[in-house]
């Protein structure tokens, strides 16, 4: 006479369609350890995982709750469950559910780094470093802590670690495209654009589909005045799906950089008809304008740009100086002061 299966069975059993992708037989199998034993508190959280893998993260969430009710000192159950507040943007309760993990197993790296994620995510920096170097004193072999390292560092302004850190990044996962993009963005935002340019290609070998990785490096490209590979590089972003307002904007600076002022207007007109209140395009497609001594048009452009930013010192300059052109001398008067006005206030 065979004996019948236990729960153990059960869950090893499920354990096995879970690695193989399984995921509803995987699920049947932890129920019936369940059946066998409702306090087996393997069973939730493995069908816990069967679920988060399936992307029911409300019933994952259930199950984890009920593995830590039911085993209060099981760590990897309590890391998992904070995983899943993390997902749905609960990141104190996240944060709540990794400290208890870290005080049951201290010395577990991925648990420091995920807290590190989560507290970088509510903009706590400092307690975000403090948690990616505690990973790394446990585990230096964890690139991604490198690198929010360098994403922490950045947002708390001390780019010169930032830097670093990327480049540690790097040297521990030398083909992740997301590494390079952010260094090279970096190092863009620090005006070193050339070594920008070398960042931005390594990232667009690594994955030629790399839109944004296009289009940051048209803007290092403009930066160069290399405007026929700026346009190069925005149009095959859009072609790649990167189609918003500010694709289009860039297009149109660096049509005007080229001189090529109709073009730019039309491109100036696309991003306005995308986002009405983006600022820099009517004061961009303002010049354009001017330059083709479109004085009236000119005008019009600049006063929508003081119309959004009435500080914008620059707009009243040019608008005065567009006022003149067209014989309005009252207002280009006092467009002018109030240019010098801005300026002496600056």
């Amino acid at each position: 006479m065979t004996n019948s299966p236990s729960e153990y069975d059960y869950l090893v059993r499920g354990q096995m369609f879970l690695r193989e992708g399984l995921l509803d037989q995987a699920i049947d199998s932890f129920n019936e350890a369940l059946r066998l034993n409702e306090r087996f508190a393997p069973a939730y959280y493995y069908r816990g995982m069967a679920h988060r893998n399936s992307g029911d993260f409300q019933h994952a969430l259930q199950d984890y709750t009920v593995a830590v009710e039911v085993e209060p000192d099981y760590p990897v159950a309590f890391y998992a469950r904070a995983v899943i507040h993390r997902h749905l943007g609960q990141f104190e309760q996240a944060i709540l559910d990794y400290d208890t993990a870290i005080e049951l197993e201290p010395e577990d790296a991925d648990f420091y780094y995920a807290r590190g994620v989560a507290q970088a995510s509510l903009n706590h920096y400092e307690a975000a470093i403090a948690d990616f170097l505690k990973a790394l004193d446990f585990n230096p072999e964890l690139p991604n802590a490198y690198y929010n390292l360098g994403i922490a560092h950045r947002d708390l302004g001390d780019l010169g670690k930032a830097l670093d850190y990327y480049s540690q990044a790097i040297t521990w996962r030398p083909n992740d495209p997301d590494y390079y993009y952010a260094r090279g963005n970096l190092l863009s935002d620090t005006h070193q654009y050339e070594t920008a340019l070398t960042d931005y290609n390594q990232a667009i070998q690594i994955v030629p589909e790399f839109g944004n990785a296009f289009y940051n490096r048209g803007i290092a490209h403009r930066n160069l005045a290399a405007y026929d590979e700026a346009i190069a590089d925005f149009k095959q972003a859009q072609e790649l799906g990167i189609t918003s307002a500010t694709v289009y904007h860039n297009l149109g600076l660096t049509y005007s950089d080229k001189g090529e002022y109709s073009v730019a207007i039309q491109d100036f007109t696309r991003a306005l008809e995308m986002d009405q209140e983006l600022t820099n395009a009517y004061f961009g497609r303002g010049n354009a304008h001017a330059n083709l001594q479109q004085w009236e048009s000119a005008v019009s452009d600049f006063s929508r740009t003081i119309d959004r930013r009435s500080n914008f010192a620059e707009a009243y300059r040019a608008r005065g100086t567009a006022r003149l052109e067209i014989g309005d001398h009252d207002g280009s008067l006092a467009d002018l002061e109030r240019y010098r006005s801005l300026i002496q206030e600056t």
